[in-house]
């Protein structure tokens, strides 16, 4: 439960399909009236039943949060796979949270399921019984596949329960989709002897069949009776229409939402729902019935969902490269402000902020922690970008739950990392908007992982370019680099007067150091030396390593002398009396002051400097002897 809410998190995919908006609207609207809310978690890609196609993308179901939810929906035949399947009814199972399987069966779970093969069946019999086909042929999936096979099997039993002999060159294989049944079907049509009915495992097969035999010159129904299996909208409108069942997302509305009932009421729910898929007949098959309470939706929202998805295509992938081109976060995140980026929000792994670090080899097969970035919000005033804690969910969580629509997550991937998540609470069941969310979800994967990634390969590029500028030891700019900065600083003050001091800090006793006490003692003493030089001199000035223990500053503009070499000799006495490392720093300075015009070469100033520099070692030297 959330803020006095039931939570009801369902898994699934495919939201642009339109069995599954309707099934989804249903449940919405039942449980907005229960004061309880829809939490849709939702990949874009297929896993096809294969371990070996789980990308990262599926990570989103990770998001569940099992403290405030109430009950579990996983859409089985759209996730598409018993190993995701498994791991969510695990992590329900141990938060004591109930699961409902929609379209396949768990043990311990309540579930609804088609008898598809009662369903299937009855479109056979319809076409041998009724309408007399004594030359039947099979299109199935792909060979093998469960539901493939399945209606291969009831299709033999119906026809030879019908007096005709089976024989293995009544099925060709249309692999469930639009070019291989196209193809399957060329094969049929080449034979000597023709079926006299088609009889197909889904829709898209017997739409493309349908359309091949007509291209041959053939008539359908009166050559061929070409049926389907599924019920989808495109069966309507496309010519002639499709003889089929009724097994969409839709059919389990009813059934679902009596459990979700029970279930949220504290009830123990129902073990098993089986329906029965209902026989559509169209004039695939001869018939002219439409079933009444069947309402497909109107052919003008198919033109408006096609039209619109090109030009949204044309329109994300200019968002997804200004994102990516920008120098700072909040110049990448002002980038979608745009009409189609409304009604959500973007959250990113707080870690996807942090540019010293390859993020996505780092994320690889990880799951998105806790610590989150708020990277944008369609709803927060510009710039709303902060730290985020995952348990948030949404800014303005309470308002967006009292509207009623579902939640929904999607999570960005980029490299097969989870970058962060996008959750969508459109206020409609616009299906035209569901239909944007994988192509939104792509663009933002592109142009957040791209900016993501370019923002690291700039911090490797300046962390190349500070090898060749600094030295390693000290931090301080080489001799090469520090040669080059001069050059262009003499340019620009070309023939004005202004001061230019030159402070040269030579290390004492570095050979003694370094046999006495390492290596590794002499280079901490160089070290020292050169922050006690950097710290003491204006931040604008150019300091370099200038030999093995000669550090180099050059000062531009008015600065006190004296400070500055009161303030080398503190911070090296302040180090020597903060460790006890049987040694002593101490530097050796000289000075010299001149202005710009007077400038003719670098060693100029460094002999000058070191002249003055020399004395003062001397003086040190003269006077440890008379002590």
């Amino acid at each position: 439960m959330l803020g006095g809410r039931k939570i009801v998190a369902m898994c699934t995919s495919r939201l642009n399909e339109v069995e599954n908006t309707r099934f989804i609207t249903e449940v919405s609207k039942r449980l907005a009236q229960q004061n309880s809310n829809l939490f849709l978690y939702a990949i874009n890609t297929d896993l096809y039943w294969d371990d070996r196609n789980i990308r990262a993308d599926s990570f989103v179901f990770g998001l569940i949060d099992y403290s405030v939810t109430d009950t579990v929906i996983i859409m089985h035949e759209k996730v598409k796979s018993d190993t995701v399947s498994k791991q969510i009814i695990r992590e329900a199972s141990a938060n004591g949270v109930p699961v409902i399987i929609v379209d396949g069966t768990h043990e311990g779970c309540s579930s609804v399921v088609y008898d598809y093969e009662k369903g299937f069946e009855a479109v056979v019999r319809h076409v041998i019984e009724e309408h007399g086909a004594r030359k039947p042929h099979y299109m199935g999936g792909f060979k093998g596949n469960e539901y493939s096979e399945e209606r291969l099997r009831v299709f033999r039993k119906v026809i030879e329960e019908n007096g005709i002999a089976f024989s293995q060159d009544m099925v060709s294989y249309g692999n469930f989709w639009a070019s291989p049944s196209r193809e399957a079907a060329e094969k049929l049509l080449s034979r000597k002897e023709l079926p006299d009915a088609v009889i197909c495992a889904n829709d898209i097969m017997a739409m493309n069949v349908a359309d091949v035999i007509i291209r041959h010159g053939l008539r359908v129904p009166e050559d061929i009776i070409v049926t389907g299996f599924d019920g989808i909208d495109e069966i309507y409108y496309s010519s002639p229409a499709i003889t089929s069942s009724s097994c969409g997302t839709s059919g389990f509305t009813e059934p679902v939402l009596s459990i979700l009932d029970t279930v949220l009421g504290g009830g123990e729910p129902t073990e098993q729902a089986v329906i029965v898929p209902e026989l559509i007949l169209n004039t695939s098959c001869g018939c002219h019935k439409m079933p009444a309470q069947k309402h497909p939706l109107p052919i003008n929202n198919f033109n408006d969902r096609f039209y619109r998805y090109q030009d949204d295509n044309i329109k994300l992938a200019v968002i997804a490269e200004n994102v990516q081109s920008r120098n700072s976060i909040e110049e990448a995140a002002a980038q979608l402000d745009n009409d189609m980026l409304r009604d959500m929000s973007v959250i990113i792994s707080r870690e996807a902020t942090e540019p010293t670090s390859d993020y996505f080899l780092k994320m690889k097969q990880r799951l998105l922690g806790e610590d989150m970035f708020l990277f944008y919000d369609s709803a927060c005033p510009r710039p709303c970008q902060r730290d985020f804690d995952r348990s948030e969910i949404i800014p303005q969580l309470d308002e967006v739950l009292a509207e009623g629509y579902p939640l929904i997550f999607n999570v960005m991937t980029f490299m097969d990392a989870p970058l962060g998540y996008i959750c969508f609470h459109y206020r409609s069941y616009d299906i035209v908007n569901y239909c944007r969310i994988p192509q939104i979800v792509s663009t933002l994967s592109w142009g957040i992982g791209g900016f993501v990634n370019m923002q690291y390969q700039h911090y490797l590029t300046s962390r190349i370019e500070d090898m060749y500028r600094f030295d390693d030891l000290t931090g301080l700019y080489n001799r090469t680099s520090f040669s080059r900065e001069f050059e262009k600083k003499r340019r620009e003050l070309a023939g004005k007067h202004v001061p230019i001091t030159v402070i040269l800090a030579d290390l004492d006793g570095l050979k003694h150091i370094n046999d006495t006490c390492g290596h590794s003692a002499g280079d901490d003493a160089i070290s020292v030396t050169a922050k006690a030089l950097q710290s003491a001199c204006p931040p604008d000035s150019l300091c370099v390593r200038f030999g093995g223990d000669e550090m180099l500053a050059i000062v531009y503009g008015e600065c006190d002398l004296a400070k500055i070499r009161q303030d080398i000799g503190q911070y090296l006495d302040n180090y020597n009396k903060s460790r006890d490392h049987g040694y002593t720093v101490s530097a050796s300075v000289g000075i010299f002051r001149t202005d710009s015009v007077n400038v003719t070469d670098l060693e100029m100033l460094v002999r000058e400097s070191d002249g003055d520099m020399y004395s003062e070692k001397q003086a040190k030297k003269k006077k440890a002897k008379i002590q």
